[in-house]
């Protein structure tokens, strides 16, 4: 869903995970590069039709943000976004934390399922 911060790749290769890279940090590195988002959005992840039939609660989808460099009014920093394939029912919640991934999915799976 994106790039490594240059702080991120930094790191690596000062672990000696990475050869042969150089890179110099940015002083602000808070923008995306338009090229960048341009590459991720040429088009919807899903079609607006397929040849494929699932059954209710066969596949679900779900994908979770980087944490944001900006926290939301309440402290919210990650974006969980769950997506029921057969009718293609979107859940989004906020997150404070990655430890609250487990509940939070347990909790809309539940829900998908009532």
């Amino acid at each position: 869903m994106g790039h490594l911060s240059p702080q991120a790749i930094d790191s690596m290769q000062h672990q000696n995970l990475v050869k042969g890279l150089k890179i110099s940090i940015p002083r602000e590195f808070n923008h995306i590069y338009s090229s960048c988002a341009n590459g991720k959005s040429h088009r919807f992840p899903f079609p607006n039709s397929s040849s494929t039939y699932y059954t209710k609660m066969e596949l679900v989808v779900m994908d979770i943000t980087s944490p944001m460099l900006v926290p939301t009014w309440d402290g919210f920093l990650y974006a969980l976004v769950i997506v029921e394939v057969s009718c293609r029912y979107p859940v989004g919640r906020l997150l404070h934390t990655k430890e609250d991934v487990g509940v939070t999915v347990r909790d809309v799976l539940a829900m998908l399922e009532r």
